[in-house]
């Protein structure tokens, strides 16, 4: 006699839970979302340390631009450093470091002001499109408990600053008179692309959104674009020698690679999969129908742009924040989210996968190796103060807070120098000739294999002759400090002269 297990009465029996819980899961987001937020704050805001490479380096170019030095420069001389994005952020958290010091507070505080606009932003569209004023307060809570989104919303970084000025340029494009529509929207897009080079696809949709449906609209719209645009790239080229472009674009042309682009998509896209799906599938219809207005090509153009982009080398979370922003106010728009009728059962299930795997995200995932680091700077801090050379290290808020300045940033330059770009030798003549006082590593440099993520900022080439030169004097978890090597008596002996 055999067991029968009726697998459509257990998925009827889940489905109808499921549409039980969804009012109650609703109810929930908001708390955890302010809960998840306010333990995130409490791990990553710190005045002098910052675990993520890619923060330290963006203070550091505004922290140069606060003392007057040139931002876009040549890369044939140390410092490595150069301002891989165009200059907006840069400039305003540099204002702000100029009144308090080098510091993350000030940048990490514009970046969520940044980002609690975006769920502004929420809010009014949500009136606009006539839906109740708390299904855009809801949405804004929910875009917070989406993990990319927490983790750039108080980063130290370009990002959403970009995104809100490009949400916001819609805001103002939906406004459907000529002021707002043909001169603050496409401004405020100009202003997102000297946020960050690659904000392009809102303005390309809305130039796409009037070529096809308002032309009498079109040619105001991009000629008051281009204007805003070109003026300050010209002036750029001229006060920056030509550097401005080599800077933002030449030196923006890292490896690609198309089988990196599901990882960073599961990652950092999956926690909201289904939303995506529903989102994709009902623009998709609307399309069948002949019924596109502006959300929806810009929905279009961000899906094709954000799947490319995230195979270039060094793509993370910020990749996906503006997407998660857009698919959100389209639900919003088209579906009344959080009310989608017929689709019940996919909300709960994508609220439910949120409401455990952001606390997870939180607490199990990124917090307790961010909890580590934190701890370890305390320790480390206090060794490396000594000492008058630079400072080699893959995390640069170490180089940053005790040197004022981040020597090379590891994981462009290793990256030019992988595409030809730059030339590794007088780095290496620096290593050999013991010119830091300190390497500071995630990983033990003796290691014969080291991560994907370590070889991506250090070339076997600088990892040679680190082993060489330099030798452990430190492991504090999760960092490995290394000094200058000292002369081998042996070998010095067989080089001495008569030996």
């Amino acid at each position: 006699m055999t067991d029968f297990v009726d697998h459509s009465g257990i998925s009827a029996l889940i489905r109808k839970r499921l549409a039980r819980a969804r009012p109650w899961l609703c109810r929930a987001v908001p708390a955890v979302s302010l809960i998840c937020f306010l333990a995130w704050c409490y791990i990553t805001v710190r005045p002098d340390f910052d675990w993520d490479d890619a923060n330290p380096e963006v203070l550091n170019i505004a922290w140069r631009l606060a003392n007057g030095e040139a931002i876009y420069r040549s890369i044939d001389s140390p410092p490595f450093s150069f301002a891989a994005y165009t200059p907006l952020y840069y400039g305003v958290v540099a204002l702000a470091l100029k009144i308090t010091g080098l510091s993350y507070l000030p940048a990490k505080l514009i970046t969520l002001l940044f980002a609690l606009s975006i769920g502004w932003a929420m809010v009014l569209l949500g009136r606009q499109w006539q839906r109740p004023a708390r299904n855009g307060v809801w949405a804004a809570f929910l875009f917070f408990l989406i993990p990319a989104v927490l983790y750039n919303a108080i980063r130290c970084h370009t990002q959403m600053m970009a995104v809100a000025l490009s949400i916001w340029s819609l805001v103002f494009f939906l406004r459907d008179r000529w002021f707002p529509t043909l001169i603050i929207s496409p401004l405020l897009a100009v202003l997102a692309f000297y946020t960050k080079q690659t904000q392009v696809a809102l303005p390309l949709a809305m130039v796409l959104y009037l070529a096809l449906s308002r032309r009498r609209w079109l040619l105001p719209y991009a000629v008051t674009g281009a204007a805003a645009g070109l003026i300050p790239l010209i002036w750029l080229q001229k006060a920056t020698g030509g550097y401005f472009l080599f800077n933002v674009l030449n030196l923006a042309g890292l490896t690609y690679s198309v089988w990196d682009i599901p990882p960073v998509l599961i990652h950092w896209l999956g926690p909201i999969f289904l939303f995506v799906a529903v989102a994709a599938s009902t623009l998709w219809w609307r399309f069948r129908e002949a019924r596109w207005e502006p959300i929806d090509y810009y929905l279009a153009c961000l899906l094709l742009i954000t799947v490319f982009s995230v195979g270039r080398a060094g793509a993370h979370s910020q990749y996906v924040v503006e997407l998660a922003a857009v698919i959100l106010l389209y639900l919003l728009r088209t579906t009344g989210l959080p009310d989608i009728r017929g689709r019940e059962v996919l909300v709960a299930a994508q609220l439910l996968v949120l409401l455990s795997y952001t606390p997870a995200f939180v607490f199990l995932e990124e917090g307790p190796w961010d909890v580590a680091s934190i701890r370890a700077a305390g320790k480390i801090y206090p060794l490396i103060e000594g000492g008058s050379g630079p400072i080699l290290s893959q995390q640069g808020s170490f180089a940053l807070f005790s040197r004022g300045g981040i020597y090379i940033q590891l994981f462009h330059f290793v990256g030019l120098a992988r595409v030809g770009l730059w030339d590794q030798r007088p780095l290496l003549k620096d290593i050999e000739q013991h010119a830091f006082s300190w390497v500071i590593t995630e990983f033990p440099i003796e290691a014969a294999a080291p991560s994907g993520t370590d070889r991506e900022r250090f070339s076997p080439e600088i990892l040679v002759a680190l082993r060489n030169n330099y030798q452990r004097r430190e492991a504090i978890y999760p960092y490995y400090l290394y000094g200058p090597r000292a002369p081998d008596p042996g070998r010095l002996q067989a080089a001495s002269p008569g030996k």
